[in-house]
């Protein structure tokens, strides 16, 4: 449970608040996903890549929970949070946006990304899993 608690108005706006949240934190997954497959690809260290995150006005809990698990030595998925959840609510938030006539190319963007790691069959494993997908990618070329 949250360390506060908010009335946001009436029924059903504490699902649209969900959605919003989920949204975001399954769009910074991605971008932390793509950050770690880039600097991994190009021959970086990837704690190394957490490491400076965490020192700079990006540093959030978020990253500092995933991060190390979602190294190539590591790969540690085991679920908090499943990656076929998080897709659902990237999906309903994205189709929140479109009721709402509210662009959302970077969840959408996500949501795709949630979408090819559920197909390659990580749907069960922690929404972090969601990284498989880029390497899934880079190990077919």
């Amino acid at each position: 449970m949250g360390k506060k608690s908010f009335f946001l108005g009436p029924c059903g706006s504490g699902t649209r608040m969900k959605l919003v949240v989920n949204m975001i934190m399954g769009s910074m997954m991605a971008a932390l996903s793509e950050g770690i497959a880039l600097a991994e690809a190009t021959d970086l260290d990837g704690q190394t890549l957490l490491d400076v995150l965490d020192l700079g006005a990006m540093a959030n809990p978020l990253f500092k929970m995933k991060g190390g698990k979602m190294l190539t030595d590591k790969r540690d998925y085991a679920p908090h949070f499943p990656l076929e959840h998080a897709q659902k609510d990237m999906r309903f938030a994205c189709s929140l946006a479109d009721q709402a006539e509210v662009q959302m190319p970077v969840a959408s963007a996500a949501n795709q990304l949630f979408i090819s790691a559920r197909s390659q069959g990580f749907s069960r494993e922690d929404l972090s899993a969601v990284i498989e997908a880029l390497r899934t990618k880079r190990d077919d070329k």
